[in-house]
């Protein structure tokens, strides 16, 4: 997986590898000899377009180093599957995971890159038999996939969402699992979790509130962080400055928001660092 290091706004993320891992991360490199807490995430963790992200803020106030895992446009797959990513998390003297989209996984209906799992790879024979109208030969990401397949029929489209909840719902309980004790299970979004995911497409996507109750009972502990209108419009104002357009920025969290979730994030991690 490779970005590009300075990013749109010339911010350095200092790019860096782990051993046994071909994922690029956010650096600076952590040494993992010494005390470190691991964010395991999608963009938000890794902060794109953001020079001090929340992992950076909220280690400032702790007795360790930020090892940052997110990753861009990031899905469960990528982390469970990279043995790697997974050791170092269940080293770590605190975890905190971001909830992540359900849309970027291999599932019944379609297969995903094991890294870069917004890449689309490939329908399964189940996909292909449900949108027989569809040539999928087009699509190069599951986002632009699962739009078009909205549009084409709700209802085979809600068929598609289901098996996706599903995945993703065995897949995080195994993710908290395997990680164990002092592991924070964050929500990061513009809004609270919604009743139906489906009918709201938000980040993160497919994602709702109870999903999020039947995953949260295997972390140590719940931080749900939603910028206020307010913060929102500020970063609005000052992402506006890169190259982004109008619509991506809507989909980014910027300075304001990080630092909202470090705070949020503050009080529960000190106790368990203690």
């Amino acid at each position: 997986m490779s970005y590009d290091s300075k990013g749109l706004n010339r911010i350095d993320y200092e790019l860096c590898r782990y051993e046994g891992s071909r994922i690029t991360f956010r650096g600076p490199k952590v040494d993992t000899d010494q005390r470190y807490i691991a964010f395991l995430g999608a963009t938000e963790t890794f902060g794109k377009f953001v020079q001090d992200p929340f992992p950076k803020l909220l280690a400032e106030f702790l007795p360790a180093k930020p090892l940052n895992l997110g990753m861009i446009n990031g899905g469960i797959d990528a982390i469970l599957g990279d043995k790697s990513v997974m050791d170092l998390a269940k080293n770590a003297d605190l975890r905190i995971v971001q909830i992540i989209g359900a849309l970027n996984q291999t599932n019944h209906y379609f297969k995903v890159h094991p890294r870069r799992n917004d890449r689309f790879i490939a329908p399964k024979e189940p996909l292909k038999r449900m949108f027989p109208e569809i040539d999928f030969a087009e699509f190069h990401f599951t986002k632009a996939m699962l739009t078009a397949l909205q549009g084409c029929s709700k209802r085979r489209y809600k068929m598609l969402c289901d098996e996706l909840q599903k995945c993703w719902l065995t897949s995080m309980v195994q993710l908290f699992d395997q990680l164990g004790d002092k592991t924070i299970m964050l929500w990061f979004g513009s809004v609270r979790p919604p009743a139906d995911a489906v009918l709201d497409p938000r980040d993160p996507m497919l994602i709702d509130a109870n999903m999020i109750s039947q995953v949260r009972k295997h972390a140590s502990a719940y931080v749900e962080c939603v910028p206020g209108a307010q913060a929102l419009q500020r970063d609005a104002n000052e992402l506006r400055g890169t190259l982004m357009s109008p619509e991506a920025i809507k989909q980014v969290m910027g300075p304001t928001a990080h630092v909202q979730a470090a705070q949020a994030l503050q009080e529960i991690s000190e106790q368990m660092m203690r």
